[in-house]
């Protein structure tokens, strides 16, 4: 596929706006965003870092870059952030997720964490969350991939754009209707251990092992996209890592996939190598690369295509930073079967920054809101400024 224009053709993109700020949990904002369906109709959706509180007093996002607002003594002392939380949504029109009222999962009258963690949450300038990614439902069950991460704090005296986000493993959860308590799942089989040992309480719920030693050996993180729909009786869930490639840093795309009765176990996945699938996450295929770690696959009965759609992460040096135009765009992709070949990427919005140093970021599909077959579907990205999910909407010729 070398031109994809001729196979997607876009009438229209929409800004339609932020979404969840009405919410009764104490919610000031939150990233990350996958919604996943569930039978009743309804959907969860799961964020990544959320701030707690009574309001962000005298925040200006045009102004004020948020991570030093934070740090402000009233922010400090009246703000509160948790690693990950979930909602929720009884809806499936898009443009009502402007109005509706999200249900999280709470504690004491907000919002709580959905996946607790063993670590400490900081340690010395690092810090150590979970952060959930996208899932699927299940004879009734769902379940949660999640990704552990070791990252720096944000550095005001650093006026370049740094990437120090170390994710070094992956696990799964779990949760019984009515879906508001999760149980992480030991793997049956464990990777090798994590070479810092301050990570290694987590040992026991780590199902890959994604440390890099700067080879291109790590595995990817497994759980990035998962197809709502099983085909042939598979779930087909999609990872990234970063890796060198042509002395830069990319993020590549990779492929598993596993028999519905044996998603909570390890040992019943298959990995999309260059010889075709394996029982081992060696000699990986890579579909595409230039994706943010957050993605979206979904099959669109109207194009008749997969399609995937992310924030463009563009490449980095060897130090880490990224080139003019990263994450600034978000990108479509397609593709004749969940594997590939995918099509060269296709811009399809550009999201508006609040400042020069505001990253827009974590674009995905929500592809069960989509209308007409998929003629109109629905996607959100974050601003760190903003700092809530916002809601776009394709219309395809």
């Amino acid at each position: 596929m070398n031109n994809p224009t001729n196979q997607v053709r876009i009438k229209n993109v929409t800004y339609l706006g932020k979404i969840f700020k009405s919410n009764k949990s104490k919610v000031l904002g939150h990233d990350g965003a996958y919604s996943i369906p569930l039978e009743d109709g309804r959907s969860f959706w799961t964020f990544g870092d959320t701030l707690l509180g009574p309001e962000l007093k005298e925040y200006d996002p045009k102004k004020e870059l948020i991570d030093v607002w934070l740090a402000s003594n009233w922010a400090s002392n009246n703000i509160e952030m948790i690693a990950n939380t979930g909602c929720f949504t009884n809806t499936r029109n898009g443009e009502e997720l402007l109005t509706t009222n999200p249900i999280y999962i709470e504690k004491k009258g907000k919002a709580d964490k959905i996946i607790s963690t063993a670590l400490a949450p900081n340690r010395g300038k690092r810090y150590r969350p979970i952060w959930p990614m996208d899932g699927i439902m299940i004879n009734k069950k769902l379940y949660i991939f999640y990704i552990f991460v070791d990252c720096g704090f944000f550095d005001i005296s650093k006026k370049e754009q740094q990437l120090d986000i170390n994710l070094y493993g992956v696990g799964l959860a779990k949760s019984n209707y009515p879906y508001v308590t999760f149980k992480r799942i030991k793997p049956s089989v464990y990777p090798c251990p994590p070479k810092d040992l301050s990570n290694y309480c987590e040992y026991p719920y780590i199902w890959w092992n994604c440390e890099s030693d700067g080879k291109n050996d790590s595995i990817p993180a497994f759980g990035t996209a998962v197809l709502n729909n099983p085909i042939n009786g598979y779930v087909y869930i999609y990872g990234s890592k970063v890796e060198k490639k042509n002395h830069e840093l990319i993020h590549g795309v990779y492929l598993s996939r596993v028999q519905i009765d044996g998603i909570e176990d390890i040992s019943k996945y298959e990995y999309y190598s260059n010889d075709g699938w394996s029982k081992a996450p060696e000699n990986l295929k890579i579909l595409f690369d230039g994706n943010a770690n957050e993605l979206s696959v979904s099959f669109n009965s109207y194009l008749e295509k997969y399609i995937t759609i992310y924030s463009y992460a563009g490449k980095t040096d060897s130090k880490g930073f990224v080139s003019e135009g990263a994450v600034e765009e978000i990108h479509l992709r397609v593709s004749d079967n969940p594997e590939g070949p995918w099509s060269d990427p296709i811009t399809i919005y550009k999201p508006k920054k609040s400042c020069p140093l505001d990253i827009c970021y974590a674009g995905k599909e929500h592809p069960e809101f989509s209308e007409n077959d998929g003629k109109i579907i629905y996607f959100t990205f974050v601003s760190h400024q903003r700092y809530w999910p916002e809601l776009a909407q394709i219309e395809f010729k």
